[in-house]
């Protein structure tokens, strides 16, 4: 515009970035100083438990309620001490979230994603949202469709809450290697937990849900859902009804992926996945905080106040909607085709 500053030039043509930011330094604030320094490795030192205990699954104050299949990627902690090995789980975490991240969405997507809100949520308490969303990552910017079927069957037996929909995605984008290379490894991961912890290992999981569920609705940690199911006692809702309201809409947005790109299909699965899920938290979303980002460096349109919502992980299962609003309405006005 004539006669506009320069700064009102720079605010007009980067605004999604300066909220973005903004968000990101004050939500990041207000969460090291709560969870500093009481929650620092609160979750991880519950995943060194279990990889030390004959009994994963017993009554704990801390429950774990991860499936047994995540037993096998936890069992390397057993041969590291407690404290040195969060240190090390959190260098690695950011390390591979980076790698994959810059692969899949580029250095400025990157760089924006590491500081969102989703990231000290998880990394503080020691969470395994940044490993996971790193094979997520690294299985879309793989071109070896048997390769991403590994990557994707291994994320399905360590955190499924960012996989469960992949096999729907695969299926109706009818991409079938893939998906027989992600049944096999998921299958041959099930095999060997079997094999190293016995077939009573499936039932104690079974017997220990009910209290990791009266856990959360306890601590009020329904709060923090951005899975439906897991939301429902915020709500005062039926778990049930909310849980089909997600899978619902996880079969609406696999079939709004068939013209998406690889990059915007990594982020619409873990959005889908964690509607379907019967539990996930804000830290999940680091999983969708890249293609956020990408949006919200490249985007002046209402896509990009979308981006912003999302990448705030403040809203629940609103900020999933508003990623898969984003990815749809992008993949659309882009004319993105499907990856081969």
């Amino acid at each position: 515009m004539p006669g506009e500053s320069p700064v009102a030039k720079f605010v007009r043509a980067r605004w999604p970035l300066l909220i973005a930011l903004w968000v990101a330094i004050s939500s990041n604030v207000a969460i090291i100083s709560l969870f500093w320094p009481d929650g620092l490795a609160a979750d991880y030192s519950v995943f060194w438990r279990v990889a030390h205990s004959t009994q994963p699954y017993a009554p704990n104050i801390s429950p774990f309620a991860y499936p047994p299949t995540a037993l096998v990627w936890f069992w390397p902690l057993r041969w590291i001490a407690e404290w040195p090995g969060f240190l090390a789980w959190t260098a690695i975490s950011v390390a591979l979230f980076a790698l994959a991240s810059l692969r899949l969405y580029g250095g400025g997507a990157t760089a924006l994603a590491i500081i969102s809100p989703a990231v000290p949520l998880g990394l503080m308490p020691g969470q395994t949202s940044m490993i996971a969303s790193a094979l997520l990552f690294a299985a879309f910017a793989s071109d070896c469709r048997i390769c991403r079927g590994v990557l994707l069957g291994a994320l399905l037996t360590f955190k499924p809450q960012l996989a469960i929909a992949a096999p729907l995605f695969l299926l109706v984008r009818r991409e079938w290697v893939t998906f027989a290379a992600m049944a096999a490894m998921a299958a041959l991961i099930v095999l060997l937990t079997t094999a190293l912890f016995g077939t009573s290992i499936w039932l104690d999981w079974q017997t220990a849900l009910p209290l990791f569920q009266e856990l959360v609705l306890r601590r009020g940690l329904s709060v923090s859902a951005v899975s439906p199911a897991a939301f429902a006692g915020t709500l005062g809702l039926p778990r049930l009804l909310l849980l089909m309201v997600g899978c619902a809409a996880a079969l609406v947005m696999a079939i709004m992926s068939r013209r998406l790109d690889n990059r915007e299909l990594a982020a619409m699965i873990a959005g889908a996945s964690l509607l379907a899920a019967p539990y996930g938290l804000r830290y999940d979303l680091v999983a969708i905080a890249p293609a956020m980002a990408a949006v919200i460096l490249t985007d002046r349109s209402r896509k990009a106040l979308l981006a912003c919502i999302a990448y705030s992980a403040t809203f629940g299962p609103f900020s999933i909607a508003a990623a898969a609003s984003v990815v749809v309405w992008k993949g659309r006005t882009s004319g993105s085709v499907k990856a081969e």
